[in-house]
């Protein structure tokens, strides 16, 4: 596929515009570490307030406490690393519309590299994660499973960036409204909530929300050292694909008419 070899031959440029974005993002800052691991760390704060504390909620599968906190985190990482890269990469083709008349630089490597920027901070998160699920013994071989979820929620967010940063090229209202709909989404996502806790009147609609098949897989490898789903994987890594490929192609199909909407 097309998509894929263009992925691979870029890959060192994509690496170095990651590296220069969070310079320019966090140029000036003493604490430019300190500062993505805070995003997470609020959330996760709020989220356990709000659900473990006010609602109660006490899933059947762990304790309450750390344990709690433990399974949100698993599920609230890979959520924040995808909104991340829907957020910022929905509108980075509008940010850098100087480049879009450029017969050289390759446009479809800005949204590439938003999506990544979103994985180095999720990726940092986990890393703290680990080190929790380490010292409390918990750590498997299924650990080994992280690499092809990355991988697959990278295809997965990049295909959907491809799609939304040339609508919102058109539509400078996008940004706006996808922001509303992340919203949305994060509480359509079994973050705080297992999916064995939905009620039946409902289970269809977490079951059509792409990302419960991705979240359950990083809590499944990461904190229950099981096997994900294997129907799970295989649905979201099927929808990965297409979405890849079919993102892809509305944005090559578009990039040489975009520039007439700037």
């Amino acid at each position: 596929m097309n998509c894929f070899r263009m992925l691979f031959q870029h890959r060192h440029v994509v690496w170095r515009l990651t590296v220069l974005d969070f310079k320019v993002r966090y140029a000036g800052s003493r604490f430019g570490l300190l500062w993505m691991l805070s995003s997470p760390l609020l959330v996760l704060g709020a989220y356990l307030l709000l659900f473990g504390k006010i609602l109660g909620v006490r899933p059947d599968a762990v304790s309450p406490g750390l344990d709690y906190a433990l399974l949100m985190a698993c599920g609230l990482l890979p959520w924040l690393g995808f909104s991340e890269g829907i957020m910022r990469g929905t509108g980075s083709v509008l940010a850098q519309r100087n480049l879009m008349k450029s017969t050289v630089f390759p446009m479809e490597l800005i949204p590439v590299t938003a999506v990544c920027a979103g994985l180095v901070i999720q990726m940092c998160g986990i890393v703290v994660l680990l080190l929790v699920l380490g010292f409390r013994g918990v750590v498997g071989l299924t650990l080994l499973l992280l690499p092809l979820l990355v991988i697959l929620q990278a295809l997965f967010t990049i295909g959907v960036v491809w799609f939304l940063s040339c609508v919102n090229i058109v539509y400078r209202d996008t940004s706006q409204v996808i922001g509303l709909l992340m919203v949305l989404l994060m509480f359509l996502s079994p973050i705080a909530y297992t999916q064995e806790m939905v009620p039946g009147e409902l289970e269809l609609v977490v079951k059509l929300n792409p990302l419960s098949y991705l979240i359950e897989g990083y809590r499944e490898a990461l904190m229950f050292n099981r096997l994900p789903s294997v129907a799970g994987l295989v649905t979201f890594a099927s929808l990965a694909f297409v979405t890849l490929v079919t993102g892809y192609r509305h944005f090559m199909r578009l990039r040489r008419e975009l520039p007439d909407f700037v």
